[in-house]
């Protein structure tokens, strides 16, 4: 026991080490990366008594944040202001990590990092924006990370813009767009749009109370709010109604959600999140939950830090009460209270794997925790390492994609008889393509040794089969497309049908509108909900209710305990 102990501890140190090194690395890079200014133009004329250049026609300038192209540009080499203005020949262009805009005036001093751009439109990130004036600011001041030192290593450039209209879609009369008097785009990290009036088409569909805060960094998605309001059933709540929404600021936000059932049930959560540091937050919140087994609503709270860069995920975090929601097998939800006092995990990034033809990555864990269920008041210590691979290669043909998708944990648990606990999940399959048809077949298949002395974390073995057939209906319209689909979950042990999935799909060239139903055959389960996903963000939780089924194939982190 002494030994797995002291080899589970290594790994987490070798982890640790590791990340050090990767960021102490990436640090070096920037250090070591140099500042010059280049100027070219048709003509360039420099008059060394004031240490002003004028330039015109075909005017590009550029450093290593940023470049602009203009018809006309004065450069003062003693103040590193630039000034662009835009003429018959064309307007003043400004490109910086993401953000391609187009203007009327520019206004920028090099070593401030700050400027005005008039008339703006463009595009950051995955944005398409356009508005009357837009500022650029380094975008660490906007994490509160405001020392020479940590100015000079960001060289992210925030876009704050007033009287803006904003979309995804790239049509010239797009589908949606959102307005408002200021959004904020962060590039890589989020975007906050201040109360923001709703347009489908032409056609205004409300004022959005809240501020509408997409995280544009997928690490970084703790908190996901939709912008409708949220409609949907569950059993054993019935149908609700409720709404959510943030206000959001420079370097933080307050998520808040509250929901109504017709069980006379309502829960709801405040969520606070603020960034402290380069890559470094502090969250807390509290959530009033309905445990459906105890059939008792609770307060529950959690509060932590994280810490995300290169790739890299730390999480400290703390909780109360916490419901814990756990999926042993198809069609059984489980649901546990427990505590977590705290928890430490330390995520690597994704590394390629050229053999296999896809990446792994390696993870580790360590946390004192008490289970409602457990000798009340009694703590489990627990300390785990793991690895997990993930491939998806193209097959025979273009219509089949093979995809396989791996997890190993190895757990010790401190004081408890049966020592450890090594869980190996499994899912392969393939996706194929027979015209109308899109079909997944994956097998699912996880093998346990040892056990836990909490239920929360004491696994079985489990094997099933998805099973999912989605048909295209034809509309004869481009970029519209209706979709009807049914996914099965087989329960291989049980010898019995656990779980079907009813859906059906609009795609709407940049919006997604969908319906599902789940059909617990085991655990009776059943829950109904209406999504809609901006088609660019598609984890950015644009959801009406309920979540998605699981799909052990979809994603990297879908075999995570």
């Amino acid at each position: 026991m002494e030994y797995k102990m002291t080899t589970l501890k290594k790994t987490l140190v070798l982890l640790i080490s590791l990340a050090a090194l990767s960021l102490a690395r990436a640090e070096r890079m920037d250090a070591e990366e140099t500042d010059s200014v280049r100027l070219d133009a048709d003509r360039i004329s420099y008059e060394e008594s004031t240490g002003v250049a004028i330039a015109e026609g075909s005017v590009r300038i550029n450093d290593r944040n940023f470049r602009v192209l203009a018809p006309y540009l004065e450069y003062d080499s003693n103040t590193q202001q630039v000034t662009a203005i835009s003429s018959r020949e064309g307007g003043v262009t400004f490109l910086s990590d993401g953000k391609r805009l187009t203007g009327e005036r520019l206004e920028y001093n090099i070593n401030t990092r700050r400027g005005t751009l008039t008339l703006p439109n463009g595009k950051a990130d995955s944005f398409y924006v356009k508005g009357s004036v837009i500022r650029v600011i380094p975008a660490a001041e906007l994490g509160g990370r405001k020392s020479p030192e940590e100015l000079e290593d960001d060289s992210d450039e925030a876009a704050i813009w007033s009287e803006a209209s904003l979309t995804t879609c790239n049509d010239p009369h797009p589908h949606y767009r959102l307005e408002a008097k200021e959004v904020t785009v962060i590039p890589g990290r989020k975007a906050i749009i201040k109360r923001p009036k709703v347009y489908l088409g032409d056609t205004p569909i409300f004022v959005y109370p809240f501020d509408y805060v997409i995280e544009l960094d997928s690490n970084r998605r703790r908190s996901k709010h939709p912008i409708f309001p949220k409609l949907g059933y569950e059993s054993g709540k019935g149908e609700g109604i409720g709404l959510s929404g943030a206000f959001g600021w420079d370097g933080g936000e307050l998520g808040l959600e509250a929901i109504a059932w017709t069980r006379g049930i309502w829960e709801g959560e405040a969520l606070l999140t603020q960034e402290i540091g380069s890559g470094l937050s502090l969250y807390g919140a509290v959530r009033r939950e309905y445990d459906k087994d105890s059939r008792v609503v609770q307060w529950r709270p959690r509060w932590g830090v994280d810490y995300g860069r290169n790739g890299w995920k730390f999480e400290a975090g703390w909780s109360e009460r916490e419901l814990v929601h756990v999926e042993k097998r198809a069609g059984t939800d489980s649901r546990y209270v427990i505590w977590r006092k705290p928890e430490i995990n330390i995520v690597s990034p994704w590394f390629k794997d050229a053999a296999a033809g896809g990446c792994y990555r390696l993870f580790a864990t360590w946390g004192r925790y008490e289970e409602a269920a457990y000798r009340g008041g009694t703590t489990v210590e627990r300390v785990g390492a793991g690895a997990q691979a993930y491939g998806e290669f193209g097959g025979p043909s273009d219509r089949l994609r093979p995809f396989y998708n791996i997890v190993y944990w190895h757990f010790d648990y401190d004081g408890y008889e049966r020592g450890s606990q090594r869980l190996l999940d499994s899912a392969m399959g393939v996706r194929w393509n027979g015209g109308r048809f899109d079909m997944q077949t994956a097998y699912l298949r996880r093998w346990v040794w040892g056990g836990s002395p909490m239920r929360w974390d004491d696994y079985s073995g489990r094997e099933e089969i998805y099973q999912d057939i989605t048909y295209s209906i034809p509309t004869g319209a481009n970029g519209f497309e209706w979709k009807a689909g049914i996914r099965a979950a087989y329960d291989v042990k049980g010898a019995e049908l656990a779980e079907l999935v009813y859906k059906i799909s609009y795609d709407q060239h940049c919006l997604l509108w969908g319906a599902l139903y789940r059909d617990d055959r085991i655990g009776g389960d059943d829950w109904f909900g209406l999504t809609l996903t901006i088609k660019e963000y598609p984890s950015s939780g644009i959801r009406l209710m309920g979540v998605e089924p699981r799909d052990p194939a979809r994603a990297p982190d879908a075999l995570v305990p």
